[in-house]
């Protein structure tokens, strides 16, 4: 089932994004599967599944659809936040970040968050995805097999790769181009500090322990490809594919022990439709979890208390939530040219004696001030400045939870991240900082330092007051219905829920931990999976 990318082009590039998406929809209605959220994963998945003409198909999408100028150009991503194709989620306070709350968006919209990100083409360690593969009891998850999926995806623009790297699939991927003076000084740096440099960021780095490259984007002509308009857009009139924007899922319903639809949610009236093969959830590691336990599907005790029927006890249904939390360390900048906000156009990679063995930690750099409210307020940005972004991903003792807060399917769900709850996760903090400013004042970046901002103090004190008012998110939510074969767990390898038929789950809360870098790529590969999947199960 592939998608040739010129016509891809020609529906990413065309003058009019409009889309004959459907205006209404028949209660009762029946279709073969209905894939819940358009975003990186659904779109793929839904995609796939109606290149089969035999195969009807319902996507479905709370918000709206792509044709905005910040879908379209990249570099507009900052503008999305806030706005109404993102759900502006607030965490619980956490007493581990001073009590802090943090803004905690998630994609609303045709694409998701693969509409509004920041552009970044990231595929997931090695080790990532063999330890997938090792949970979940199945080879197909580890990274050999995976290394097929992305070639399938992938057209790629750079340096050929025959093994690692394909051409010809719908997703246009390029390395960064025209790399600005102070992301190449900051790839110095951090060859300095001992992360050596490769040729790209997808190749021999993602099987290595450490590196840094010019990072790859899925940008092309300037434009944004996003997997809807990849996977999707073209498809869009098919008698066999029914897209249904502004419409929210409400729960799943069953009947003897299979999903046999979903109730939804349109201008306000309640609205059934019918699944005749499967429910596949898309929802996102916030969204997923919440359309589970509003379908009695969760902690038992907790659903009874909600006044839910429970369907099925899986105590894991929210838990496990991880994410990558951002450490901005900021400098004042000279009066040498700075690149215009707000892409990084490198990054790098490293582990430490704080976590050994693959890569744990990962850094970006921004050309502006992006820093948490409270550290600006501490430490005020000057006009001219640039900032460091390490990140790092959280130990189990770190990991969070999305709870329902009601049964109102348009109600946000709370949000427990525990951020740095585990004190090792806070040596590692303290860690990629002190990487930050080995790089940041490292002689490489020099012509460009006036200054080092924040937290510019050696004191142990100091400084872990710092990270935990620094901590911000880069919106990698992963984990919450993760992969497993144990009682935690809340899908088998094959992305089923575990104790009922007809109900699967395909986007990054199935994944055990977060992937070492951004999350779309691994996303699409999940829905990919998914159709592969559904596709043995149907031949």
């Amino acid at each position: 089932m592939s998608i040739h990318p010129e016509q891809a082009d020609a529906a990413a590039t065309a003058t009019s994004h409009w889309l004959a998406l459907a205006d209404h929809m028949d209660d009762g209605a029946t279709f073969d599967y209905i894939v819940c959220g358009a975003g990186s994963s659904g779109s793929v998945l839904a995609g796939r599944l109606a290149a089969d003409p035999a195969v009807t198909v319902l996507l479905v999408e709370s918000g709206g659809d792509d044709d905005d100028e910040r879908v379209r150009d990249p570099d507009l991503w900052p503008a999305n936040l806030g706005s109404e194709r993102t759900w502006d989620h607030v965490t619980e306070p956490n007493q581990h970040l001073n009590g802090r709350r943090l803004a905690y968006a998630t994609g609303r919209g045709l694409g998701g968050g693969g509409a509004i990100n920041a552009g970044v083409w990231a595929r997931g360690h090695r080790s990532d995805w063999d330890f997938y593969a090792e949970t979940a009891g199945d080879s197909a998850w580890g990274y050999s097999h995976v290394l097929e999926h992305y070639r399938g995806i992938e057209d790629w623009q750079g340096a050929p790769d025959p093994e690692r790297r394909g051409t010809g699939g719908p997703m246009r991927i390029r390395p960064s181009q025209d790399v600005h003076p102070l992301f190449t000084a900051f790839l110095d740096g951090a060859e300095a500090a001992g992360i050596p440099r490769f040729d790209s960021a997808n190749g021999v780095l993602m099987e290595a322990n450490s590196g840094g490259a010019v990072r790859d984007e899925n940008i092309h002509d300037g434009v944004r490809q996003t997997p809807f308009r990849r996977y999707v857009a073209d498809r869009v009139g098919q008698p066999n594919l029914t897209v249904l924007p502004r419409t929210t899922v409400s729960r799943v319903l069953f009947s003897s022990g299979r999903a046999r639809g979903v109730e939804l949610v349109r201008d306000g009236r309640p609205l059934r439709v019918n699944a005749s093969h499967e429910v596949v959830l898309s929802l996102g590691a916030l969204g997923t979890p919440a359309v589970l336990m509003r379908s009695g599907i969760g902690d038992a005790d907790e659903l009874r208390n909600l006044g839910i029927l429970v369907v099925q006890h899986l105590p894991g249904v929210g838990r496990n939530l991880d994410d990558h939390i951002r450490l901005p360390c900021m400098w004042e900048a000279t009066d040498v040219p700075l690149p215009v906000p707000t892409r990084s156009q490198t990054v790098c990679f490293w582990q430490d004696e704080t976590r050994p063995g693959a890569p744990e930690f990962v850094m970006y750099v921004s050309p502006a001030p992006s820093v948490s409210p409270e550290s600006a307020a501490q430490y005020p940005p000057p006009e001219r400045c640039f900032t460091l972004m390490p990140a790092m991903r959280l130990r189990g003792g770190s990991r969070g939870r999305v709870r329902l807060a009601n049964t109102d399917p348009m109600a946000g769900p709370r949000i427990e991240t525990n951020f740095l709850a585990d004190p090792d996760d806070v040596r590692s903090a303290l860690s990629a900082v002190a990487m930050a400013r080995e790089i940041g004042n490292s002689v490489a970046l020099r012509p460009f330092v006036e200054r080092e901002v924040s937290p510019a103090s050696f004191a142990t004190d100091t400084v872990e007051m710092f990270v935990r008012n620094a901590v911000e998110t880069y919106w990698h939510q992963s984990g919450t219905s993760r992969m497993g074969r144990d009682e935690g767990a809340v899908v088998d390898a094959r992305l089923k829920v575990h104790g009922i038929e007809g109900l699967r789950v395909a986007d990054a809360s199935v994944l055990p931990h977060v992937t070492v870098a951004n999350t779309m790529a691994p996303s699409m590969v999940v829905g990919e999976r998914a159709a592969e999947i559904l596709a043995a199960e149907q031949s």
